[in-house]
């Protein structure tokens, strides 16, 4: 054992002749703070890490208003949505810009690994906050709490895949680390910095986040005056900096975040048209990403009563308050969020990740209480092994939550990553023309004209897809033109799906006129537009799910004659009907999941030449 100094305590008796202490090399991690802490950042940024390599590409949403027009930055095209035109304009550029920074100083290399490397900047920000809001905790609530906080943040399935999504919803979420970190630090200034960032920047809803620094500074205590400054140097310096960038791409005065609340919530049709769940919804994606953890925060309920009744009568209420404000400010924050989100008839997965954090935390909080009270009595070896049982219990299910939705549905990025070899990469893309009016690297024809014309060249390259275009990971995946020079495209083709498609960016010399440019066929109502499909018979390439077939949708395996697959990876069949009530489909458990699960294929058809 070494002493607080690092040396070892001499052994022996009296008699023996006294040796001079020993220097400790320091060698267990465990028992120095530092190496310890060293120890958590690096397994935490490994975890964040391994997330922005593998972790998987579920929501179209992110594909085409952020993927996309990050896509047009760089390499001069890509595809747009009804958000995007200036017409509407309820997306910000400016957030597009703050990751065309990073990608530019890559973006001399293949496109698939630029987008790997954001994914990757994206999980260490999340890292980063994970870690700063662990040592607040540590130091400012109590280490266990913070060691649990740890273990549940970074086990957790769900950010884990939402770590490294490039969302706004993603992004306040990491931004909710450093808002807990700021708060039970009383960095003040900080965490009001980070609150107006979140919500002028990524997703004004998330200012409901900031209710703790609210409460506290203008109730609990007097510091008025420093809110209100701060409230207002943050939204002031970050406000203006973003009117006047989407004001430039718009070429219009454009608040984003007041267009995407008046859409949603006042004056727009609102969110519904893309679909409605109930509240079940939520209550499975809570289960699904947190597991256990949702069990042991429902358990605080009955813990904070008994806490409060046994302060009541030791007559320290005032001191229990005090000591409990900010993980009941925090509590009432993450109950709000839900009652509002709960609340709305449109509910998806990605609305519930800026509470992540505070789900992390009020777990831990509620853990450390019921050790205290309960476990805390017991003998040592029995604490042991009830605690280890329990976060055993929570990893083992959440790694099997992450591990299935990969082999469920990676499919997806590798049909197009294999798909891009297949091509190869022909003439290579200058990425170099910065974020102003400078040309965009598209190349011209012997006309002038923009090569990249979206209208099809008899020698283009199409890739088409039809009712599987919202599994489309991004442009990334597509070579702007293939080994032999030609020019590839992305196309849809009609299928039963009869919302809005998006529809590619103007081609043009100047990244300002394309997005500057009111694109013609959109709307705001979700309304089809067919001036987006190509026919069949003008593919070249063809990405589907093999599935039954129907009248707009036919399976290409059944036309050999015609098409043949290339390439084709496994994807689990949502048509069939699982056991157990999809619970083997949803945590993924060896042989019981491989033999109770349908799968079918993602396949890649390449038209047979005449």
């Amino acid at each position: 054992m070494k002493n607080r100094k690092g040396s070892t305590p001499q052994k022996g008796g009296l008699n023996e002749e006294p040796r001079r202490p020993i220097p400790s090399r320091q060698e267990d991690s465990w028992s120095n703070e530092q190496d310890f802490d060293l120890t958590m950042m690096l397994a935490l940024s490994a975890f964040r890490l391994f997330s922005g390599f593998f972790g998987v590409i579920n929501d179209c949403d992110e594909v085409y208003n952020y993927w996309e027009p990050l896509h047009l930055f760089l390499y001069g095209e890509g595809f747009q949505t009804w958000e995007y035109s200036p017409i509407y304009a309820i997306r910000s550029y400016f957030y597009i810009g703050l990751h065309y920074i990073p990608a530019w100083f890559v973006s001399f290399r293949p496109k698939v690994e630029v987008f790997i490397f954001i994914r990757c900047m994206l999980s260490l920000l999340c890292a980063c906050g994970e870690y700063y809001a662990y040592r607040a905790i540590c130091r400012n609530i109590n280490a266990r709490t913070g060691r649990f906080f740890y273990f549940f943040s970074v086990f957790s399935p769900g950010v884990f895949l939402a770590s490294a999504t490039f969302l706004p919803s993603s992004f306040c979420m990491s931004l909710s680390y450093y808002i807990i970190a700021s708060f039970v630090s009383r960095r003040w200034t900080l965490g009001i910095f980070c609150v107006a960032f979140s919500a002028l920047v990524g997703w004004p809803f998330s200012a409901v986040i900031g209710l703790p620094f609210v409460v506290h500074m203008l109730l609990l205590e007097d510091l008025k005056a420093e809110f209100v400054l701060a409230s207002l140097g943050s939204g002031l310096g970050i406000g203006v900096v973003q009117f006047l960038t989407d004001t430039h791409y718009f070429g219009k005065p454009v608040v984003a975040s007041l267009n995407i609340v008046l859409y949603n919530v006042l004056s727009g049709p609102g969110p519904s048209l893309y679909g409605e769940e109930p509240i079940t919804f939520y209550v499975k994606n809570l289960f699904l990403n947190w597991n256990i953890a949702v069990f042991i925060i429902l358990l605080g309920c009955p813990l904070a009563l008994w806490r409060l009744w046994a302060s009541r009568r030791a007559g320290g209420l005032g001191a229990f308050y005090r000591r409990n404000s900010s993980v009941v400010l925090f509590a009432i924050t993450a109950a709000l969020w839900m009652l509002i989100f709960g609340s709305q008839a449109h509910k998806e997965e990605r609305f519930l990740f800026p509470i992540y954090p505070f789900i992390a935390l009020l777990a831990a909080v509620v853990y450390n209480c019921f050790y205290e009270t309960i476990i805390g009595r017991l003998a040592v070896n029995r604490q042991q092994i009830i605690t280890v049982m329990i976060l055993s219990c929570f990893a083992l299910l959440s790694v099997s939550r992450a591990f299935s939705v990969h082999r469920n549905y990676a499919a997806q990025s590798e049909i197009y990553e294999a798909l891009e070899k297949e091509l190869g990469s022909g003439v290579e893309y200058n990425a170099n023309f910065g974020l102003g009016t400078e040309e965009n690297g598209l190349s011209k024809d012997s006309s002038g004209s923009p090569k990249s014309d979206m209208k099809p060249g008899s020698n283009d390259v199409q890739i088409c897809v039809g009712k599987e275009w919202h599994r489309f990971p991004s442009s990334f995946f597509v070579p702007n033109y293939d080994r032999n020079g030609r020019k590839v495209r992305m196309q849809f083709v009609k299928s039963e799906f009869t919302g809005l498609l998006p529809k590619p960016f103007k081609a043009t010399m100047n990244l300002i006129d394309a997005t500057r440019h009111e694109p013609s066929d959109m709307n705001d109502m979700n309304k089809e537009e067919t001036s987006r499909y190509v026919s069949l018979d003008s593919c070249d390439y063809f990405v589907d799910l093999d599935m039954p077939a129907t009248e707009l949708e036919p399976n290409l395996g059944e036309k050999p004659a015609e098409w043949k697959p290339i390439i084709t990876r496994p994807f689990i069949d949502l048509s069939k009907p699982t056991k157990y009530f999809g619970l083997l489909r949803a945590f993924y458990v060896p042989h019981f999941s491989d033999k109770t699960n349908s799968m079918t294929t993602y396949t890649v058809y390449k038209k047979i030449s005449e």
